[in-house]
């Protein structure tokens, strides 16, 4: 069909747009603890059940999401959404959790407020924005009374944001994930079938001193203080870590080290002492690492080990204790199979995207993914592809600081 008259259409749906995300932003889905899980999905299911979508919530077993190194609370909820109609299935994936708020803002969090054009919340670039344009998407679907050519189906997921054990994984060993994937994240303009995507693993670093009065230090061993040796040798060792590249390309992202794929190293939290005249007995680190493709885990894991024992050489740590979790795998995807190519070869949505942003222009890709992924002849077709990094790139613009309208 043309898409123009389903585009101009799209682009009446900004308001509907604002709506939502507004409304799903204020749903404090903080992870951890994720205590808001049913409050979300409340709202995401009314509205899926009005665009003819059949739901179904699935819990994450407890015995399942406590193996995720986090203090959580509340079900582990997810929603499934199907627009059956008989066609290859194609699995629209987003996630609900939003990591912590972190340094001062200027807006409420979670109030999603629209200000000079530009719309401020936690998690409306990653990823609420997403399912806020998946749900325009549907809408103008239902209104026009189009039917896609393959199965519309949604699944929007717990604890992402941690990994381990997502919600994301359960359903997939469940089944709910059809072979075709298309991932809300953020990304750029033009479909990107993506050929890789980092893993990540965590250390957890307990440093041991001894405390006492800061005014009698020499009586004590200041975990903080000598931790410090043990920082430079994993500082060196980031040095070195990031300067590997992979043999698969990257996203196109501004200000990217490379145009492959690079590992990345972070010492992300600290926290140690319990009062200024009280020298510190213990002191915590978290590092994350991203892994390529191309790495192994227990080399990872291995390269850290390393690196702190040779800051130990040069500390007084009384002891120092490690535990080790992947919290996600690496994947690697074939760009040749019929999936990559059909989601490499999507048509430009309705306007000149590439030098100007309408209000729904994430949308306008969304519902051209709903609509043309599949013709009805296509076969289920043997790969999972995360494309929406392309489908999905103007939410950036359309959320969080930067929503952009098109010039007249």
């Amino acid at each position: 069909m043309d898409f123009t008259e389903a585009f101009l259409r799209v682009e009446q749906e900004r308001d509907y747009l604002i709506y939502l995300l507004r409304k799903i932003i204020g749903v404090d889905t903080t992870i951890p603890p994720g205590e808001n899980y049913g409050e979300l999905v409340d709202i995401l299911e009314a509205e899926l059940n009005g665009f003819g979508f059949e739901t179904r919530r699935v819990a994450v077993p407890e015995e399942k999401y406590r193996m995720i190194p986090e203090p959580l609370s509340g079900e582990r909820i997810n929603l499934v959404g199907v627009l059956k109609n008989g066609k290859p299935r194609s699995t629209f994936y987003a996630h609900m959790d939003v990591v912590p708020v972190d340094d001062p803002w200027s807006e409420d969090p979670f109030a999603g407020t629209v200000k000079d054009g530009k719309l401020y919340g936690r998690g409306a670039v990653d990823m609420k924005g997403a399912i806020a344009c998946f749900m325009g998407a549907a809408k103008v679907i239902h209104e026009m009374g189009l039917e896609p050519h393959s199965q519309m189906e949604c699944c929007f997921c717990t604890d992402e944001e941690v990994g381990v054990y997502p919600g994301a994984l359960y359903l997939a060993e469940k089944g709910y994930f059809s072979n075709h994937l298309v991932w809300g994240e953020l990304g750029s303009i033009d479909p990107a079938v993506l050929t890789g995507i980092a893993g990540a693993a965590r250390a957890n670093i307990t440093a041991v001193g001894k405390s006492c009065h800061s005014g009698m230090n020499w009586m004590g061993v200041n975990a903080i203080e000598e931790l410090i040796p043990v920082m430079q040798a994993l500082m060196d060792l980031k040095s070195d870590v990031e300067k590997k590249e992979s043999r698969l390309p990257a996203l196109p992202l501004p200000g990217a080290p490379s145009d492959r794929m690079t590992p990345m190293f972070n010492l992300n939290v600290i926290r140690g002492g319990v009062k200024e005249n009280v020298v510190a007995g213990e002191c915590h680190l978290t590092v994350n690492r991203r892994y390529l493709p191309d790495e192994r885990y227990e080399e990872v894991v291995s390269e850290i080990e390393m690196a702190v024992k040779r800051g130990l050489k040069n500390s007084r740590l009384l002891d120092l204790k490690m535990d080790f979790y992947n919290i996600f795998s690496p994947v690697e995807i074939d760009p040749e199979t019929d999936a990559s190519k059909k989601c490499g070869q999507q048509p430009p949505p309705f306007g000149d995207t590439r030098t100007s942003f309408s209000a729904a222009s994430a949308l306008q890709r969304i519902w051209e993914w709903c609509w043309n992924n599949f013709s009805p002849k296509d076969p289920g077709l043997p790969a999972a592809v995360f494309c929406a990094q392309g489908i999905i790139w103007p939410m950036r613009l359309m959320s969080m600081s930067l929503w952009k309208i098109s010039s007249p």
